[in-house]
């Protein structure tokens, strides 16, 4: 380590290396890179997700990121580009995009979902984390299970791997704040039953 000393700020230069160029400590040890490799994944309960996940609070948002129709083929590009090097967890919400496109995330990533190229074995593989906005609206936990459904059909899946209640009400609305928990609940018990019966007729 060699600091200067002059009129200007103090500038400190690091190496962690000496003039034999080993390791100046042998108590440090720098990690191997990667980190992690994007096709191992990591175990959530039943599922296997990537250690790296896909955002897609952009999509169908024109306010904040200026989204227009013309890029869809550019984001199905590089969804299919995550997907071939190992990403199968895509993050995603009711409430993503602007005005009358919210849910517009969502209606993308089912259709690219359904659109991949190969193996449907790589698309029942993907895993979609959705959040559900807290909406003054939804007052009730029969509401969620609704907004679930809603989500399962934008995203064509049967099966919603993480559902996760986007904004805390206990601040603002605590009455709703239970109804909302309890929504969350319920969608389990209710929604994946119903999945579970339509697929055994």
């Amino acid at each position: 380590m060699a600091f200067s000393s002059s009129t200007t700020p103090t500038v400190a230069y690091f190496s962690c290396f000496n003039t034999f160029n080993e390791i100046s400590s042998p108590l440090f040890k720098p990690p191997k890179l990667p980190l992690f490799w994007p096709w191992e994944k990591v175990k959530m309960g039943p599922l296997s997700a990537s250690p790296m996940g896909f955002g897609t609070w952009a999509w169908g948002n024109q306010f904040l990121w200026g989204y227009q129709e013309s890029m869809d083929s550019q984001l199905q590009q590089t969804f299919n580009l995550a997907v071939e090097n190992g990403i199968n967890f895509f993050d995603t919400a009711d409430s993503y995009g602007t005005g009358r496109l919210n849910g517009k995330s969502e209606k993308l990533l089912g259709k690219f979902i359904s659109e991949i190229p190969g193996q449907k074995q790589v698309q029942n593989n993907i895993v979609i984390a959705t959040k559900f906005a807290a909406y003054p609206w939804r007052l009730t936990p029969g509401q969620f299970v609704n907004a679930c459904r809603a989500s399962l059909a934008r995203l064509q899946i049967e099966q919603i791997g993480i559902g996760q209640l986007h904004w805390s009400t206990a601040n603002y609305a605590p009455p709703q704040e239970l109804a909302l928990w309890n929504g969350l609940v319920a969608m389990y018990e209710k929604v994946t039953n119903f999945y579970i019966k339509c697929r055994g007729k």
